[in-house]
């Protein structure tokens, strides 16, 4: 459609009254950016009053902002929008920019996501705060979709299940075909995006190269594997904490089950028994990742598997793919290290020195700080150990310790993966590149 009808709708406000036609020739533009009407759609016209405008004009102006909005979109018929401008909803949301930014873009958010047009995350996919050209196109169409279906009373929001009707009209947009590659979904279009943006915003050259290889075997299935090793720890934790399990006043785990998870997994190779928790370095571990992960729940003294805890003990290969994406990421420095070591042992065996030998320089070169200045190659080679404890703690390692005689060793170390290791760190490195992005 023309903008005929909206630019004739602006005259015939301007006529009656020459101020608020200002105002509603300003809402013709930022609504339809020169087109017709059909332009006009209900995530725009909040992000423009509710966001843009407070953000932008002097807050003397806000009101005939609004008004003069209303009126155009009431001339255009459009009487559900204009009800959406003088709406309750919108004076808190100016009110709340008023008090402060913090408090006006909390409340914008909180109104956006209330009123039903915000793509929300989905089991399939989470939007990113920096987008790509797909993906922020992708955003836009879902936000079209989901506006259509609240007209058509598809979606009502606020009423019974409507997150979860919201979230099965994206995850349907999302699957259909590509605009510029009919050949693949939207969705795993935004992947490939996201791929291509993670390869190419790598440095130095040495990991892009090996980003670049990974390209080559990304859309292979993972290689068949049990993922028991991988996984057998956290679900002992997530099965032991099913009924909860009330902690030491020092807040440890009882006594009795370090003892068995020592004798379990033997975690104890030296005489006697740990005292506590704490003397297991594996399973302070273990329960650092499992709260960080949200497996489990602490309150009032007392450790308990949480839902999505239980439900992943009942999914083994669920289970797997959570560990997998984060083994050793408890930091974005560390999730840089624990990537260079997935790239490093895909290409085979690391001998002696050659797992850090390669990592080092690829790190140092990254620029990273500590809180006394720049990191050294020595901090990122002590560094990588952290890392790798959590790789072979979930038994994602295969690793050979030369004997040693007369306080020598007999060999070389030998560090490989295993074979849920090696599908462990195609995993987390397919993760690593499909992530939101958070900033460039």
């Amino acid at each position: 459609m023309t903008s005929d009808r909206v630019d004739a709708a602006v005259v015939a406000i301007s006529m009656r009254n020459r101020e608020l036609g200002r105002w509603a020739d300003l809402a013709a533009n930022v609504l339809t950016f020169g087109g017709g009407e059909d332009a006009i759609e209900q995530a725009g016209l909040q992000d423009f009053v509710w966001y843009e405008l407070p953000r932008k004009f002097d807050e003397e102006d806000w009101v005939a902002a609004v008004t003069g909005m209303a009126v155009l979109l009431d001339e255009l018929g459009l009487h559900r929008y204009a009800a959406i401008a003088r709406s309750t909803t919108t004076t808190a949301v100016l009110d709340a920019w008023s008090d402060g930014s913090s408090q006006g873009f909390a409340r914008y958010k909180a109104a956006s996501e209330s009123s039903g047009v915000k793509p929300p995350d989905t089991d399939f996919l989470e939007w990113g705060a920096m987008m790509g050209l797909e993906e922020a196109r992708a955003y836009s169409l879902v936000e079209t979709r989901l506006g259509q279906a609240i007209v058509a009373g598809r979606l009502r929001p606020g009423g019974p299940n409507w997150k979860a009707r919201q979230r099965e009209l994206t995850d349907a947009v999302l699957a259909e075909p590509d605009e510029s590659n009919p050949n693949v979904s939207i969705r795993l279009a935004i992947m490939a995006e996201r791929l291509d943006l993670w390869t190419r915003a790598s440095r130095p050259e040495r990991q892009q190269v090996w980003r670049r290889q990974l390209l080559e075997h990304f859309a292979d299935p993972l290689p068949d594997a049990d993922p028991e090793p991988a996984i057998r720890a956290m679900r002992w934790l997530l099965e032991a904490c099913k009924a909860g399990v009330p902690l030491t006043q020092a807040g440890y785990l009882p006594p009795a089950l370090v003892r068995d998870a020592t004798d379990r997994f033997e975690w104890w190779p030296w005489h006697g028994r740990p005292r506590s928790e704490v003397d297991v370095h594996e399973l302070v571990t273990l329960r650092e990742i499992a709260t960080s992960l949200r497996l489990v729940t602490k309150r009032a003294r007392r450790l308990t598997t949480s839902k999505e805890g239980a439900r992943l003990r009942a999914d083994p290969l669920e289970l797997w793919r959570r560990l997998a994406a984060t083994v050793g990421c408890d930091s974005e420095y560390h999730a840089m290290l624990s990537e260079l070591i997935a790239h490093r042992l895909l290409e085979g065996p690391a001998h002696g020195d050659e797992l850090e030998e390669a990592i080092v320089p690829v790190v140092a070169s990254q620029g990273w700080q500590t809180n006394v200045g720049p990191a050294l190659p020595e901090h990122h080679r002590h560094s990588i150990h952290r890392p790798l404890y959590h790789w072979r703690l979930f038994g994602m390692l295969d690793e050979v310790r030369p004997r040693w005689i007369e306080q020598k060793p007999t060999g070389e170390a030998v560090t490989s993966l295993t074979e849920i290791g090696r599908a462990s760190a195609m995993h987390l490195l397919r993760s690593l590149a499909i992530t939101p992005r958070r900033e460039i």
